[in-house]
């Protein structure tokens, strides 16, 4: 299984994942013309893509999604309540970012769907969007995970975690560059909230408990004002190193201009 960035960040996101034959894409919050160029980056093109899994409807998670869809027949799947079906059913958003995602086929928590030789499942995570999810993705006796947005953990999502060989967190940002950042007030909380974006401290909490020594961790999502990747990195290793973890299979993932390719 190969894993490479096309974008990190609030300014979009997008995570391929492929075995020999079959590929995917986690979340799609990049133009179609930035979609290609990073797929052309890796070696590939829009139709070596078979199926795009939509984490929530934030726009830095969705916004490429019509387009997308418009330019191709290639399957977007996400749960229900992420979908604009249910956003004419319902009526309203969940946030002044969220947007009703147009969906082909909807996905439950727990349930596994086949792209060829690849299994996807769908893990609830926290955060101030309509179900928003994490996803594990299997090939063999490999397994990965994309977890992003969340303010914080659960069980179910640590236990699904240490089953995984490869896990792409946020690390969003440092307490301390938030609070002392030119963001407002509003925003801060929100950021801070349960129900917002995870810190470097909470991340590397979440991955002490979850990880082994054969474990790599990509830290994803840093923001580009209130973190800095080698904050990020030191602060999750300093969190590990007290807890008697000694593996060094730390990476933080550079919105954008990461040429970070990851093979399992």
């Amino acid at each position: 299984m190969i894993i490479n960035s096309i974008a990190s960040g609030s300014s979009g996101n997008s995570t391929l994942v492929c075995s020999e034959s079959y590929c995917v894409l986690i979340d799609l919050g990049i133009s179609f013309r930035k979609l290609e160029t990073g797929l052309s980056s890796k070696g590939k093109t829009v139709d070596d893509i078979n199926s795009v899994f939509v984490t929530h409807g934030h726009t830095d998670h969705a916004s490429g999604i019509h387009t997308f869809r418009n330019r191709t027949k290639i399957p977007v799947y996400g749960t229900y309540e992420t979908s604009d079906i249910y956003v004419d059913e319902k009526g309203g958003f969940g946030s002044n970012q969220e947007m009703g995602v147009e969906l082909d086929r909807f996905i439950k928590e727990s349930e596994e769907v086949e792209i060829g030789d690849l299994q996807i499942s769908a893990i609830r995570v926290s955060h101030d969007a309509r179900h928003p999810v994490a996803y594990t993705v299997q090939n063999g006796n490999k397994k990965m995970a994309v977890v992003t947005d969340l303010g914080e953990g659960n069980q179910l999502l640590e236990k699904r975690l240490r089953e995984c060989n490869v896990i792409i967190i946020e690390a969003n940002h440092d307490p301390v560059m938030l609070e002392m950042g030119p963001y407002p007030e509003l925003l801060k909380r929100r950021i801070k909230n349960p129900r917002g974006h995870l810190s470097n401290q909470k991340t590397g909490i979440i991955l002490k408990n979850v990880m082994d020594e054969e474990t790599i961790a990509v830290l994803a999502h840093l923001s580009k004002i209130n973190n800095t990747p080698q904050l990020a990195v030191q602060t999750v290793h300093e969190i590990l190193r007290e807890s008697g973890f000694k593996s060094n299979n730390l990476k933080a993932l550079i919105p954008f201009n990461d040429p970070m390719e990851i093979r399992i």
